[in-house]
């Protein structure tokens, strides 16, 4: 007897209302994980599994959403509340129905389309910002991380993620911990800079919200005619890997920064389109991270904010990504096309604003800082 592709269980909850649950069996012969079929009978629920997989959607540990594991996980008649309740837990209603909504309002609209296994701490701690920097305040950003926390932590409970992203949650004082201002971003570029590769490199971090990696990673080829084509990015002990999105995308350029770009490409001892920009002590592999950081450090001190006052703002190179992103925000940038730029986006975005001229709007708002 050929066995049947989907197994079926029922679950009592202490409400007395009962519902039914499927997995579906994958080609190596394992299990998905379990989907609520939403059905009180068990012929419902089949006609349910029958025509979910007519569809293809069988969700397995490597292919999972965060949409596909937090849509409805804090429905009172859910898994996770029940399991909860069962436990002796003291859950109340609204308190579920709140945390539902953030659910709903924020975190499936930023992380929705997001494999959950992408799902990390600098994603999330960008997050934190872009709700601050829409005008959140401090307890209703923490309110949210709080949430997401939960929602996790049962994700690595039910070993869908390996690790817990670290979690941090933001001070009302402190909103804009790690980011400089445009004052001293503005100071920062007017210092001398005798090798003029460390200037470009912040300057991209800071006018591109690029990662430091993607920076480090970049080839002459990427360089075109007034953008940049970012596909790889530098790791420090592995060398040259795809970005994280796994994607191309497109990075417009201000023309002072392209021609910063091109006096370092004219005057490179390297000249194959795969030689990298930043070229460090080989053509081999670029500069030093280490370096980087160490002479972003050196200039800061330079316009007067000591090692002592950049460690109590928690300022890093990172922080060029925190301050691009507030910067576009805060001049009311549709936040789609902001994720778009930094990588951060889904398919869809990303194809829809692929054109330098479609940009002209970033490259306004960001070329007010040189």
């Amino acid at each position: 007897m050929k066995k049947k592709p989907y197994s079926l269980w029922k679950r009592e909850l202490p409400s007395g209302k009962t519902y039914y649950y499927a997995r579906f069996r994958l080609d190596d012969g394992s299990w998905s994980t379990a989907k609520a079929t939403g059905q009180t009978t068990k012929s419902a629920a089949e006609a349910w599994a029958i025509d979910y997989l007519s569809r293809g959607q069988i969700i397995t540990r490597e292919n999972i959403t965060f949409k596909d594991f937090a849509s409805g996980f804090f429905s009172w008649d859910g898994t996770y509340v029940q399991s909860m309740l069962l436990r002796g837990r003291q859950i109340g209603r609204r308190h579920a129905e709140n945390q539902q909504a953030y659910v709903d309002n924020y975190l499936i609209p930023e992380f929705g389309e997001l494999k959950l296994k992408y799902l990390d701490s600098e994603l999330i701690q960008e997050f934190a910002i872009e709700l601050r920097a829409r005008g959140l305040s401090a307890s209703t950003v923490n309110h949210i991380l709080t949430t997401l926390k939960i929602l996790l932590k049962e994700a690595v409970r039910k070993k869908l993620v390996q690790v817990l992203p670290d979690i941090a949650m933001v001070g009302g004082a402190k909103a804009e911990k790690g980011i400089l201002t445009i004052d001293e971003a503005r100071r920062f570029f007017a210092l001398p800079w005798p090798d003029t590769r460390y200037l470009a490199i912040n300057l991209l971090a800071a006018t591109t919200g690029m990662r430091l990696g993607e920076i480090l990673g970049l080839r002459r080829a990427a360089v075109k005619d007034g953008y940049l084509e970012v596909n790889a990015s530098w790791e420090r002990g592995k060398g040259l890997k795809s970005t994280k999105t796994g994607r191309a995308r497109m990075v417009p350029l201000l023309p002072k920064v392209q021609k910063v770009l091109m006096d370092i490409i004219n005057y490179s001892p390297y000249t194959e389109p795969t030689d990298f920009v930043f070229y460090g002590r080989s053509r081999n592999s670029p500069l030093d991270h280490k370096i980087v950081q160490k002479r972003f450090s050196d200039a800061l001190a330079k316009i007067g904010i000591t090692e002592e006052v950049r460690r109590n703002r928690g300022l890093s190179f990172h922080s060029w990504r925190h301050f691009f992103n507030s910067l576009l925000i805060n001049n009311h940038l549709p936040l789609m096309k902001v994720k778009a730029l930094t990588g951060h986006s889904s398919d869809q975005m990303a194809e829809h604003y692929f054109h330098p001229d479609e940009y002209q709007d970033v490259l306004a708002i960001t070329g007010r800082i040189l």
